[in-house]
């Protein structure tokens, strides 16, 4: 007798909990279709708790609620009118999810008895009829795939707004087999009902066709709003680059304009103007070739040379022999100064050359901003303020749509349009140290590379978890646009009136340049010498390759020695006559290479001695 005392109690024990697991008991659903196209949608849940999931309330989730059965996006509403448990009121929060809405019930502060509740959620959800010809159809996912509870009975009720008859009806679901079946089927009313358990993340979906007419269809206005509603991104995104395309082509316009002027070719470069001068107001700014092109023109000017010996290379101060000595030229002469301080005529190219070309360069930068500026120069950095506040609205704007979107300030769509934009300022930095003529490659070398990993992470970003090609170019809008803007911090400078006069001569010898009126000179020699004479400026203005080529076959004609004597004082690495540009790279690559020197320290004698000098 106590033996089978015993196996009862074991009996109730196991009996308890399997039977007072938490679950929904019932589903119930009324869904009325308005002739607005919205849904009011009445849901009645029993559930049993336990304490444990269901403890201080429920959380219903309406996952994929923005996104339709093709795949594309709806920005579809959904206005929570009640929420109520056991006959009375219940609090409730919203959240935004990926692509729905989370409704949590209840209070923290409220623990459940286990037992059995009543909820009745009462909401309103728009556009979720489709339009197919003739025919409306709905397609709604009654119970949602995000319950981690079984539910034991659903049923549900479908009225439409008149006694119009329903031509399609239909219960659709994942899992093993449809989980339901059509029970009644009437004149605007059909009632769909569950045939088995639904096991947890199981859903429930009903479908329905019915003739057009009993719904009002969105006008042509309205259906325009919602495809903007719907594609948000896409306009945000391309209203944005449209209008800061614009903005910057009005505002290079405004920059660059420089009035009506002579076209016809002028045979000399304006007078005062070396060829570092010369690219300078060309390019209305500093940059490196305007300090190689001045390095040419010492050349070609026979103030120095290019010596070879057979413990280096020299660069060499010649004597004034042919009056074309750069003395009179204040940036030439400061370029000579910096090289062959303390009288010396001989210059290593090693670090001391590094040393003493990177002074003159910012020594020559600094006179031609003194002198020129002001007087030849108009800044547009408000237009270039401007265009940037545009971009950071677009931005932002698309920035806000991912988090939107996503329903997270975490947004990972968020952090992948954000993640390369670094990398475009980091390479614009790196440009601009190269053409203010920057020798070293530390900072160029890690701008680069921390600008490689932003574009690389952001990217990797992006691809991972954007849900489309379309949406991968929507994010890569700001990175592309960042371009534009950080040129116009760069290349808005426009001229003044006194600078457009001098622009117009300066173009009128360039076009001289390009293309030189086919003169007979009296020699070979002449024809060299002409040549040499201008392809600083030919190089300064980017037309050394036709300058080169309308001399070549006269210059090449010239005696031996002369082709000689001139490929040596360059150097002897190219030939000037064929690869001029090719000599001036070099002129700066032996100076990139120079290992950095020491400051110059003093002798015991007082004097200063110069690391890496060459013999006097």
């Amino acid at each position: 007798m106590r033996s089978c005392l015993l196996a009862l109690c074991w009996l109730f024990l196991l009996a308890g909990p399997a039977r007072a697991d938490e679950r929904i008991l019932e589903f119930f659903s009324d869904i009325k279709v308005e002739r607005s196209g919205d849904l009011l949608v009445t849901e009645n849940l029993r559930v049993r708790s336990e304490g444990k999931q269901i403890k201080h309330g429920l959380q219903r989730d309406f996952a994929r609620l923005y996104r339709r059965a093709d795949g594309s996006r709806s920005a579809a509403g959904l206005d929570v009118v009640s929420v109520r448990r056991d006959g009375r009121a219940e609090p409730f929060v919203s959240s935004r999810l990926r692509d729905g809405v989370r409704i949590s019930t209840g209070r923290s502060d409220v623990v459940f008895r286990p037992g059995e509740y009543q909820y009745t959620l009462i909401y309103r959800v728009t556009r979720q009829l489709q339009a197919a010809g003739g025919e409306d159809r709905l397609a709604w996912d009654v119970t949602g795939r995000d319950w981690s509870l079984p539910i034991d009975r659903g049923r549900v009720r479908v009225v439409l707004p008149s006694d119009e008859p329903v031509r399609q009806a239909a219960v659709a679901g994942e899992g093993a087999g449809v989980p339901g079946r059509v029970q009644e089927k009437e004149a605007g009313r059909v009632v769909f009902v569950s045939t088995r358990v639904l096991a947890p993340g199981e859903s429930m979906t009903v479908e329905m066709g019915w003739p057009a007419g009993e719904v009002r269809r969105p006008g042509p206005l309205k259906a325009w709003w919602y495809g903007v509603q719907d594609h948000a991104e896409f306009w945000v995104a391309s209203v944005g680059v449209a209008l800061l395309l614009l903005y910057y082509l009005a505002a290079a316009a405004q920059a660059w304009r420089l009035g009506r002027h002579d076209r016809t070719p002028q045979a000399d470069p304006p007078e005062g103007l070396s060829a570092p001068a010369l690219r300078y107001v060309y390019r209305r700014g500093y940059d490196r070739w305007a300090f190689l092109s001045g390095m040419m023109e010492l050349l070609a000017r026979r103030s120095v040379q290019v010596l070879e010996r057979a413990d280096g290379r020299y660069l060499e101060r010649l004597p004034n022999q042919t009056g074309g000595d750069a003395r009179h030229d204040p940036l030439l002469n400061a370029m000579l100064g910096r090289f062959f301080a303390g009288g010396r005529t001989l210059l290593r190219l090693d670090g001391l050359y590094r040393r003493c070309y990177d002074e003159a360069q910012g020594g020559q930068r600094e006179w031609l901003d003194e002198a020129y500026a002001r007087s030849l120069f108009v800044a547009y950095g408000d237009h270039a303020r401007k265009g940037a506040y545009l971009w950071i609205a677009m931005t932002v704007a698309l920035v806000g749509l991912a988090i939107v979107r996503e329903g997270s300030p975490l947004s990972w769509a968020a952090w992948g349009i954000l993640l390369p934009l670094p990398a475009v300022p980091a390479w614009f930095a790196v440009y601009a140290q190269w053409r203010a003529g920057a020798t070293s490659l530390a900072s160029r070398a890690v701008l680069s590379v921390l600008g490689l990993l932003c574009l690389a992470g952001g990217l990797a970003v992006l691809a991972t978890h954007v849900e489309s090609a379309r949406l991968l170019l929507i994010g890569l809008a700001p990175l592309a646009s960042l371009v534009l803007v950080c040129a116009g911090f760069l290349g808005l400078r426009g001229y003044t009136a006194q600078g457009r006069a001098l622009r117009a001569r300066i173009d009128g010898f360039r076009r001289f340049l390009a293309r030189p009126p086919v003169v007979a000179p009296a020699d070979a020699e002449s024809a060299l010498a002409r040549y040499e004479r201008y392809l600083p400026y030919a190089l300064a203005l980017g037309v050394d390759r036709r300058w080169a080529a309308a001399h070549a076959a006269q210059a090449r004609s010239a005696a031996s020695a002369a082709r000689v004597d001139m490929q040596a004082r360059y150097g002897g690495v190219h030939d000037p006559l064929v690869r001029p540009r090719a000599v001036m790279r070099t002129l700066d690559r032996w100076a990139a290479k120079a290992s950095p020197v020491r400051a110059p320290r003093t002798s015991r004698g007082g004097g200063v001695e110069e690391a890496g000098e060459g013999p006097r």
